[in-house]
């Protein structure tokens, strides 16, 4: 299967295949958040670290409009990083974007594990997110356009995923009304 997919999806295709992967993931989470949340949040409120309630709170508050002011911040994020990778073979932040989506996917197999429940975003974060960064890694160290330090130096570019999703929640805060969370 390596091979066909080696000889049929030339780096560019890859590259480019990142921001649509993204949007699969978070086109679910955008999609059932509002039902996620109504169906469990009163169940699982009591089982959240207190250190996390406040978290679990807002985002409970979240609709699926507001959740998708960040989700459109990363998105022109990604299309510019694959841009200049595909463009200018400069990779440092699509590898460091990557990276934090390829951890992402382990914070929502945790959740559900957690929960004991599917988790919003668990089911394309496998069948999507991490067979893509796995690949996108594999194909990049195989064919020796990145190295393992260039992925340790490329890590701080994730953080700026980590900026527009704070600021994308926050603004969306700020211009879109909350809804009642109260079962």
């Amino acid at each position: 299967m390596l091979d066909w997919l080696n000889s049929n999806i030339s780096i560019g295709t890859l590259i480019w295949l990142f921001p649509i992967s993204f949007l699969i993931h978070d086109f679910e989470e955008i999609i059932f958040v509002d039902s996620w949340f109504k169906k469990y949040y009163a169940k699982f409120l009591p089982r959240v670290p207190n250190r996390m309630k406040s978290t679990f709170q807002d985002l409970a508050r979240t609709t699926s409009a507001r959740f998708s002011i960040p989700v459109f911040f990363q998105f022109i994020m990604y299309v510019v990083a694959s841009f200049i990778a595909v463009e200018q073979q400069i990779y440092g932040p699509l590898i460091g974007f990557n990276l934090i989506l390829f951890l992402h996917v382990f914070m929502h197999i945790g959740q559900s594990l957690y929960l004991q429940v599917y988790a919003l975003g668990v089911g394309s974060a496998i069948c999507i997110t991490l067979p893509y960064s796995i690949y996108l890694f594999y194909r990049f160290l195989n064919e020796r356009i990145i190295n393992l330090y260039d992925l340790a130096i490329s890590a701080p570019f994730g953080i700026l995923t980590v900026i527009a999703l704070l600021g994308g929640h926050k603004l969306a805060h700020k211009i879109l009304p909350d809804k009642n969370i109260d079962a």
